[in-house]
């Protein structure tokens, strides 16, 4: 086999395969010091991880059409001429700019959704092999990408790297501004990333790999002792040609040929067609007397399996096949990689058994049919209560002699990785006394990737180990069960071709370095403090404004509670209000509504602003406690808006123990969610005690003349009657295009549909009878933990900082029922997913929702943290569907009277409200005092409870709104958040 060579310049490269790359790693130097340096995109994968990003901000209006336009021409001249820095620059510059007013947590789960859902599907299964084969050989392996580490780092924790070099992103505040905190890592910034990381890691460039597709990376692969061209351009192919690099090229993962839509087709319908079958020839036999049911059904599954790989031209190469049947019934396991893998199994199986999908596998044309008659069992992956009582009958068709294959991943692995190993077939296989059967699948992904709708013929290597009795097993050591079980497959997995080596298992640690920070293009501008801007509200904020006229239960008042000390002076806190006062225009505007009742609520500034009517003073009594801050800041934040004065009013709380004080600001939802409420204080306070004399003194602005509301709905019935010939062209456009491409529409209609369903279909699963009292009372309560502690003990479970806070949430409200004696069900709990925009202005309200069924009978935060992380990922992928949004036309147009209860009806939907909000992470001030804490305090939209988490210098301050009707023990359940956030803090050791 040919080895890799240095050359000489002019000689001609090689061209190397898969096993050639991989024994060139293994012959050569080996240890930490040697490192293996992969370029990310069109490397590793094939495509370019932006297209994923790209494609979720199309489809959710994150980017301009303006942006669009320029992204494209830059884009062209980039395949035509070779793109400068200065172009690369542009283009990197507008594709980030849809991440502004993000917070870190949501684009790092954006980051792993996309990952799962589509980047994973094109990472080449060759270079995961050979990043496998540097990890071998102990080699320090680095992903080096001009992109974010929001689109490197779930693949380099997915492939088991532990170091990705990127480009910095720019937050303000805890939210990205849009805007790379320095040059991308791209051509030379590449070059000088790779040897200073190099310098600090005390890597040996000379005795390194490097890898990359594109000519841009000349220089970065001119470092490496042993540069590698992998997939490369023309450009890079002359280079690597001249420079004697070798080169190798992998499969590619792109549109399917004739060949594979032929053996899809043949595959689909040798399956259907042979399991229809073998039924009809079982019928025909069941009925002269000479078999049963299930006799026709096992005849079906042996015609589907063999003209379904016959047809597909998929061959199975099984080393152990004698365990496919020593020890039946069984529970046979299986690693999850493709939709071929039913296909795969039912060709190995054979007869005698039956299988756990999930419950949207019942609505696949003709292959829902077959499960059903096959007797497989369905189940709510969201739902654990549904699921366990699905796997009930699997326990009986055991003992019937029936086998069940499971797969113990829960769902399709994204990459040749093992997954994690849920416990219910090895639950199953315990009840039902009867053995486990791994059956380890190394390549079907490589015939049919995830996502894909075609397949290619080749061969599929499986191995089958020998049955692990579980007669002695009990649920104590279950555990140690699994992970025994898990390793089987991982040992199997790496030592497939008898290659030596340890099977390192990936931790999930990844050491993330950004390039250098600086300026990038032109220098930041200073911005103008533009904050609630609209002049007239939106959909949203209408329904929120004219709901609580119609119901004043649903009062959407927005409270946060801040900590100060020392406390601050009186007078120059009223001069920091009038000052606000000119840098937000919101704060001098009232609302205004069209005559009747109905049309678009307007938003119109006031001819002068008494402050007396929006900023007060109260002192405590002694002895100042923080039960009596709550009591005063409770009654305060419920109170009723004077609906004809601005929304906003501020509260200075004087007496607190050792000195201190604290300020409340309550506002109208309808104008701010609660990230435009941290927009806001991030702006108005001040990173320094000192008055800071350089600020901007805008002019008091002059109020335009007052429009009547007969004025305001006239003007707003003539835009509307205006717009429809402009619309009747829009949407016959829209049709037009659909027409273009129907498949398209109509996976987006069936996507819009489901998650609609997700967020305004009644619960599942039933509300919580303990939680079902109402009374229209707020009772406030807070808590404290620190930022890091709770980040890291979620990171050890595999979770974000929002999982780990939410398993914390459903640990305590556990612990509430658990206290009462109540039933340990799944309740609903409503999650806000936030909509922004680049361009969608500062203030204002921009989100949807989503409901997560809380799962109370599960005791293990490890547990909880990896369902709710299973659970948004796939919940945000349905975010870009705006409920409020799609009704926006009609919304302005209906009364309060009508508004009301549909909100109620709404709103009440879910037992629990849970949000998690960025703050700042650096030391702010209000007149001269420091804020230590900062707490925030939704309303309550028919809800027992809302709990709001937001970060503020190091601490997760979290702020609790109680029914008192429901939560009639506020302290106990206070006690089992403090249990639930120190449960998961605990994980990180």
């Amino acid at each position: 086999m040919t080895q890799a060579s240095t050359g000489t310049a002019g000689s001609a490269a090689q061209v190397w395969s898969e096993e050639q790359l991989i024994a060139d790693v293994e012959a050569g130097p080996q240890g930490p010091r040697v490192g293996a340096f992969f370029d990310f995109d069109g490397t590793l994968i094939d495509g370019y991880s932006l297209a994923a990003f790209a494609r979720h901000h199309l489809r959710s209006g994150h980017v301009t059409p303006a942006d669009i336009g320029r992204m494209l021409l830059l884009g062209m001249r980039g395949l035509t001429v070779m793109f400068s820095e200065e172009d690369f620059e542009d283009f990197f510059l507008l594709g980030m700019r849809a991440w502004a007013g993000r917070h870190e947590d949501e684009l790092t789960q954006l980051g792993e959704r996309l990952w799962m859902q589509g980047v994973a599907g094109s990472l080449y299964p060759e270079a995961w092999r050979l990043v496998e084969a540097h990890r071998r050989a102990g080699h320090t392996v680095v992903l080096a990408s001009s992109a974010t580490r929001f689109q490197v780092e779930p693949a380099a924790r997915a492939m088991g790297v532990d170091h990705v070099l990127v480009t910095p992103v720019e937050f303000e505040n805890g939210l990205a501004t849009g805007r790379p905190g320095g040059p991308p890592l791209w051509r030379a910034g590449k070059a000088t990333a790779v040897r200073t990381f190099a310098q600090a890691h005390d890597i040996d460039l000379a005795a390194s790999y490097a890898y990359s597709n594109g000519d841009e990376d000349v220089p970065f692969l001119g470092m490496a002792g042993r540069a590698r061209a992998l997939n490369p351009g023309p450009g890079l192919a002359a280079e690597a040609m001249r420079r004697n690099w070798p080169i190798a090229r992998f499969r590619h993962r792109g549109r399917p040929g004739a060949r594979e839509i032929a053996r899809t087709v043949g595959a689909v319908g040798g399956t259907l067609g042979g399991f229809a079958a073998g039924l009809a020839l079982g019928a025909l036999n069941s009925i002269a007397g000479e078999g049963t049911r299930r006799e026709a059904v096992d005849l079906g599954l042996t015609l589907a399996g063999e003209l379904g790989t016959a047809l597909g031209g998929v061959r199975l190469d099984v080393r152990g096949a004698e365990h496919l049947v020593s020890a039946r019934p069984a529970v046979f396991l299986f690693n999850h990689q493709s939709q071929l893998d039913v296909l795969i199994l039912t060709k190995l199986l054979r007869t005698r058994f039956t299988a756990v999908v999930k419950k949207e596998a019942a609505s696949v044309p003709g292959f829902g049919l077959a499960f059903r008659l096959a007797d497989v069992a369905f189940v709510d992956r969201a739902d654990t209560g549904a699921a366990r009582a699905a796997l009930e009958p699997a326990v009986q068709r055991l003992r019937e002699g029936i086998s069940l294959v499971v797969a113990p991943e829960g769902t399709r692995s994204a990459t040749p990785a093992l997954g994690r190993f849920k416990k219910g077939a090895f639950h199953v296989a315990m009840q039902a006394g009867v053995p486990i059967v791994p059956i380890v699948i190394r390549n079907a992904g490589e015939l049919m990737w995830r996502g894909a709708s075609t397949l290619r013929e080749g061969t599929v290597q499986v191995t089958v180990l020998p049955p692990i009795p579980t007669g002695g097993w009990t649920v104590e050591e279950l555990d140690r069960h699994i992970a025994e079980v898990r390793d089987q497959y991982i040992d199997t997995l790496a030592h497939w071709d008898g290659r030596s080596g340890p099977s390192r298992v990936p931790n999930g640690e990844v050491t993330v370095t950004a390039g250098p920070s600086g300026p990038v293009g032109a220098p930041l501008d200073a911005r103008p403090l533009r904050w609630g801007t609209a002049r007239e509200m939106n959909a949203l904020e209408t329904a929120m404004w004219r709901g609580e006229a119609g119901d004043p239960r649903l009062r959407s008042n927005v409270t946060l509670l801040e900590l100060l000390d020392p406390a601050p002076d009186w007078e120059r806190l009223v001069a920091a209000h009038e000052w606000a006062s000119r840098m937000v225009p919101r704060m001098r505007q009232r609302v205004v509504e069209p005559a009747l009742g109905i049309g678009t609520p307007t938003w119109e500034a006031v001819d002068h602003l008494d402050l007396v009517h929006h900023l007060s003073r109260v002192r405590l009594r002694r002895p100042g406690s923080t039960r009596q801050l709550l009591d005063v800041v409770q009654e305060f934040a419920a109170a009723q808006f004077d609906r004809d004065r601005p929304l906003w009013r501020a509260l200075l709380v004087e007496g607190l123990q050792g000195g201190r004080a604290a300020y409340v600001v309550t506002t109208h939802h309808s104008a701010t969610d609660g990230l435009g409420a941290v927009q806001l204080m991030g702006m108005l306070h001040s990173r320094s005690p000192e008055h800071d004399p350089h600020r901007p003194e805008p002019p008091e602005p002059h109020p335009e003349p007052p429009v009547s509301p007969v004025e305001l709905l006239t003007e707003q019935v003539g835009r509307a009657a205006r717009g429809v010939p402009g619309e009747v062209v829009r949407r016959g456009a829209e049709v037009l295009g659909a027409l273009a491409r129907p498949e398209a529409v109509a996976t987006r209609a069936v996507e819009t549909v489901r998650s609609l369903g997700k967020t305004v279909a009644p619960p599942t699963t039933g509300h919580s009878p303990l939680l079902a009292e109402r009374s229209g009372q707020w009772h406030f309560e807070v808590i404290d933990v620190g930022l890091d502690e709770l980040k890291a003990g979620a990171k050890a479970a595999g979770g974000s900082l929002n999982d780990g806070y939410l398993a914390a949430v459903l640990g305590a409200l556990r612990h509430y029922h658990q206290h009462f004696g109540a039933e340990l069900g799944t309740i609903p709990i409503g999650i806000p997913i936030s909509l922004r925009t680049q361009d969608d202005p500062q203030g204002g309200n921009r989100f949807t929702g989503a409901r997560l069924p809380g799962p109370l009978d599960e005791p293990d935060a490890v547990a909880r943290i990896r369902a709710v992380r299973e659970f948004v990922l796939t919940a945000r992928s349905g975010a870009g569907v705006d409920v409020v949004g799609l009704l926006a036309p009609a919304l302005p147009w209906l009364p309060g009277a009508v508004l009301g209860p549909a909100s109620a009806r709404l709103t009440s939907a879910n037992d629990v409200q849970v949000s998690n909000l960025p703050g700042v992470s650096h030391p702010v001030y209000i007149a001269g005092a420091r804020i230590t804490r900062m707490y925030p305090f939704g309303p309550l939209p028919g809800v027992a409870a809302t709990i709001t988490l937001l970060s503020h210098d190091g601490t997760c301050c979290i702020g609790v709104n109680l029914d008192p009707a429901a939560i009639t023990e506020p302290a106990v359940l206070m006690a089992g958040l403090r249990a639930g956030l120190d449960e998961v803090v605990a994980l990180a050791g």
